[in-house]
């Protein structure tokens, strides 16, 4: 893994940061790819890019 990325990881402020905003932003996705209360297939297109 690359140094940048072990970085990310070890810096706590950004992983708490990480872990508050990611679940929110799961949501929005599911949100905008539900129709008639159901989650479509492109749910996981708009959490890749999340």
């Amino acid at each position: 893994m690359s140094s940048c990325l072990i970085e990310i990881f070890e810096d706590p402020k950004l992983v708490n940061r990480i872990k508050t905003r990611l679940p929110y932003l799961f949501q929005l996705a599911e949100l905008e790819s539900s129709r008639a209360g159901k989650i479509g297939m492109e749910v996981g297109s708009l959490r890749e890019t999340s």
